[in-house]
């Protein structure tokens, strides 16, 4: 992948302008990689970060404490628009935006994202943070490979990928997306911490990464492997579970609503699925996170649509907000609208694949 050069100067400015950063991070793999190599980085051009925020889209609009907070923000890994949408939190503070997800206009912060400068190929967050400072940090490739697999990286710039494993003699694999390399295997560890622990396991990831000399070493820390282990079961048996009660509409779509004191598994158990043995359909995991929030994760792995352009007609008729990538999305909708969004994401889908 090529950087565009005026905003590649933009996010240089900022960082040499400021210092003292807060990093917010994508709760996810990306995330948490992501912010691993841009600490590093800040640190290697002689910059402080005190403060690590794991994030979801939502905390924008339902409040975020800055007491704790410095005063310049960067943000990786996070859609621009419900930034934008509240940017009055960040009042009196330097913020920067480092993504990969639908591009923003007029954003009034710092921003960087390939789309600016006509890149349309998937660059997850953890490959466009390495490409800006690789010059300080290209002895970490392999966390930057960490977050390109976990968010489906290999699905574009195959040629990083490569470059990576080759450098550390690594066989390719015959999985298209890389899960059964050692990379693979790791990007699963770092998200089941996440899984397992929330906020506070993201955050433990990413101490684990920052202190890691390689991958070996990561991969062999005790914490991680014992709450993969733990997580891998459960995986396993909600994978079952789902092939046997999930409903599948036209032989495209499957729904699955997962018991709610299993929530953290769904953007996993949507994913793990995606890019195995349902990658040519469209994977929608429901939970129901609160008494009126029902959280719906969406994955296409293989198929040519725009989940968040069928996201934005849905929310015409029903109560509810999302977004992401056109092959995976989150949202949040209403319990009682179950039923509706159901039957509005089936014709939205098959209008798009030209089935309806």
């Amino acid at each position: 992948m090529k950087l565009g050069e005026k905003e590649v100067q933009e996010i240089m400015k900022f960082i040499e302008e400021n210092d003292d950063f807060s990093i917010f991070y994508h709760l996810d793999g990306d995330g948490v990689t992501s912010a691993t190599l841009l600490s590093t980085a800040l640190s290697r051009l002689g910059k402080k970060v005190s403060f690590y925020r794991p994030t979801n889209y939502e905390d924008f609009e339902n409040g975020i404490a800055m007491s704790e907070i410095t005063k310049n923000i960067i943000i990786c890994d996070l859609d621009g628009h419900p930034l934008q949408k509240n940017i009055g939190l960040f009042e009196n503070r330097n913020v920067c935006l480092i993504d990969h997800h639908e591009l923003i206009t007029d954003p009034g912060f710092a921003y960087i994202n390939p789309k600016m400068w006509g890149d349309m190929t998937y660059i997850p967050c953890a490959l466009l943070v390495y490409k800006l400072f690789e010059k300080v940090i290209s002895d970490i490739d392999w966390v930057a490979m960490i977050g390109w697999i976990s968010d489906a990286g290999p699905k574009d710039n195959k040629e990083f990928g490569l470059s990576v494993l080759k450098k550390y003699s690594i066989p390719i694999g015959k999985h298209d997306f890389l899960l059964d390399t050692v990379f693979g295997e790791a990007a699963m560890m770092t998200n089941n911490m996440i899984i397992e622990h929330g906020r506070a396991g993201a955050d433990e990831a990413l101490g684990i990464l920052l202190s890691s000399n390689s991958l070996a070493e990561f991969m062999e820390n005790e914490r991680i492997k014992q709450t993969s282990g733990k997580v891998d079961k459960n995986l396993k048996s909600l994978i079952e579970e789902f092939k046997t009660r999930s409903e599948c509409v036209g032989d495209i779509i499957y729904f699955f609503e997962m018991d709610a004191s299993k929530k953290r598994y769904s953007s996993t158990l949507s994913t793990a699925l995606g890019l195995n043995e349902y990658r040519k359909n469209v994977v929608v995991i429901m939970t129901k996170v609160r008494a009126d929030i029902l959280k719906v994760n969406m994955r296409a792995t293989e198929l040519n649509v725009d989940i968040p352009s069928a996201l934005r007609k849905i929310f015409e008729h029903i109560k509810g907000s999302g977004g992401g990538h056109a092959q995976a999305s989150g949202a949040q909708i209403r319990p009682e609208d179950r039923d509706k969004f159901k039957l509005l994401f089936s014709k939205e889908i098959r209008a798009q694949l030209g089935l309806s």
